[in-house]
């Protein structure tokens, strides 16, 4: 048994010796198709295998050519070392690569990237080649691995949104035309013919002004009601979804796509525990609702999220998609209570007075 295990390896060393004649560059490109391709494969486990395929395909060849640019960068630059055109493409490609990441969003990003600079000049001005090497060899390296992860969540989030999209086929309308009344946080669409109030804390997006990873979803998005004016996705949101009145979209259905929107999240890691919980909703007219509790492993605690299905006076439906935290004794958070409490169905219509306004 040793003896034909033996063999078999060495007639695997000499076909792969013979495929790639020895290079070094060809040996490492197979190493990293071997390592990455069953990640590509495993993170996007939650989309259909034709997606799966075609991602992983996308995303290990974009891969390997940044990885093949990346290696034959650190071969030119170890042979000549301060080549200064080397370092100036690894360093843009370096900060490139963590802004893409949104790593200067964060403080500590910020500190992390001059820390890392400052230890990487002073190397440089000393002339302490080995280092040098290294450093410029790590940033291209790290640069590579962000640029790739990155372009694979682009898409992802890309293929999300037109598997979503392409559920329901109808003419879209457009819904940026939201008009706001001078008083009072209050909004109204002529298109949806619905109209709603938010409290002095939260802030109002329109479509125009999401991006894909927010607009997913089953319908046309509506817009979003956030209690942030520069993270729309911090707890607790509203994302509206719009139906016309000739889709037949009913609550059961609701049900099933915003319960695989919750398990796509689930496969992506980005929540788990998901447990349905019973809850009737009376704070507005609806034809239905249902709710799920989750644990959010990006921001960890637990959470609450699931739709209200409503209807306009020309039988357009509006999903109202909503995520908040868990609050124990209470069926919203105050916020999203007032919001809902303030839909309308009548620009005439009076909106419901807000309890935090102090008027």
């Amino acid at each position: 048994m040793s003896q034909f295990t033996n063999k078999l390896l060495n007639q695997a060393r000499d076909f792969l010796y013979k495929f790639t004649k020895g290079s070094t560059l060809i040996n490492l490109l197979i190493a990293y198709t071997l390592i990455a391709l069953p990640f590509f494969v495993y993170h996007e486990w939650h989309l259909p295998w034709h997606y799966i395929t075609l991602l992983s395909l996308a995303a290990l060849i974009c891969g390997s050519i940044l990885l093949f640019g990346t290696l034959y960068a650190i071969r030119e630059y170890w042979a000549n070392p301060y080549h200064p055109l080397i370092e100036i493409v690894a360093a843009l490609t370096f900060i490139f690569a963590l802004w893409l990441s949104e790593v200067f969003y964060f403080r500590a990003g910020k500190v992390f990237f001059f820390i890392l600079s400052f230890v990487i000049i002073l190397i440089r001005v000393l002339r302490m080649d080995f280092y040098v090497k290294i450093s410029l060899a790590t940033i291209l390296l790290v640069g590579n691995g962000l640029l790739s992860f990155r372009a694979l969540q682009t898409v992802e989030i890309l293929s999300s949104y037109v598997l979503f999209k392409n559920k329901f086929k109808f003419e879209e309308v457009n819904l940026n035309s939201w008009t706001k009344s001078e008083t009072e946080n209050s909004y109204w669409n002529e298109e949806l013919k619905m109209g709603f109030t938010i409290p002095e804390d939260f802030y109002f997006f329109k479509p125009e002004d999401l991006n894909l990873e927010q607009k997913t979803g089953a319908g046309q998005i509506a817009g979003l009601i956030a209690s942030s004016d520069t993270d729309a996705n911090r707890y607790p949101f509203i994302r509206m979804f719009y139906f016309p009145s000739y889709v037949s979209f009913e609550i059961n259905q609701a049900a099933s796509e915003v319960s695989s929107y919750l398990n796509m999240q689930i496969s992506k890691q980005e929540i788990e525990d998901l447990q349905e919980i019973s809850s009737a909703e009376n704070l507005l007219p609806n034809l239905g609702s249902k709710f799920w509790t989750f644990y959010d492993s990006l921001r960890p605690r637990y959470a609450k999220s699931g739709f209200i299905l409503i209807e306009n006076a020309n039988h357009d439906k509006i999903l109202l998609h909503i995520t908040e935290n868990l609050e124990k004794g209470q069926a919203h958070e105050p916020g999203i209570e007032s919001i809902l409490k303030s839909v309308r169905f009548s620009e005439n219509e009076a909106p419901e007075p807000n309890p935090e306004d102090p008027k």
